[in-house]
């Protein structure tokens, strides 16, 4: 597969569901707001790094991605079920030695929970792990997309019930990136 070369490349080919698994996600804010959608989001950015703002209700996203939109590019998904529901989220990829992990399991969003408690795990630990938190489903396209993109970093979060675009994962692929 084509490596994935910038975040806005990466959010375009995710919209498209090269990745597996998602929230719904809108590109667009006319393409949002016309949807109907009622439930909570998140306006993101296709800056590494910037400005995400969670918990956003529909009437406040124009405000939101007006603010995002002077310092980065803005999209928007639905947040994912309440925090409670979280159980493993982290990043991992194949080193020299095997699956590197870097996690957590605070239920919170993740750069929230992995600043309150970071844990990492190698090997044998790391595939166990993945295999006990991710539904069957959910780790044979983690290891698909571990083999499909070599020297590409998964960023994920699992939840206790299965829940996304795609019925019978209980895992959201949010990003796949190159390291």
């Amino acid at each position: 597969m084509k490596p994935v070369l910038t975040k806005q490349d990466f959010v375009q080919r995710y919209i498209a569901g090269e990745f597996g698994n998602r929230p719904r996600t809108w590109l667009y804010l006319n393409k949002f707001m016309s949807s109907g959608y009622q439930n909570l989001v998140h306006v993101r950015n296709m800056v590494i790094g910037g400005k995400t703002v969670y918990n956003v209700y529909p009437i406040d996203v124009p405000l939101i991605w007006q603010s995002i939109k002077t310092v980065g590019i803005p999209y928007i998904s639905e947040m994912g079920l309440p925090d409670e529901h979280r159980i493993f989220q982290g990043e991992v990829m194949r080193g020299i030695w095997g699956l590197e992990l870097t996690y957590t399991t605070v239920a919170k969003p993740m750069r929230d929970a992995l600043r309150e408690s970071t844990k990492t795990g190698k090997g044998i630990i790391a595939n166990s792990l993945l295999s006990y938190f991710l539904c069957p489903n959910s780790h044979d396209w983690l290891m698909i997309l571990l083999d499909r993109y070599t020297n590409h970093v998964v960023e994920f979060t699992s939840y206790d019930t299965c829940w996304g675009e795609i019925s019978g994962f209980n895992t959201l692929f949010w990003e796949v990136r190159n390291y």
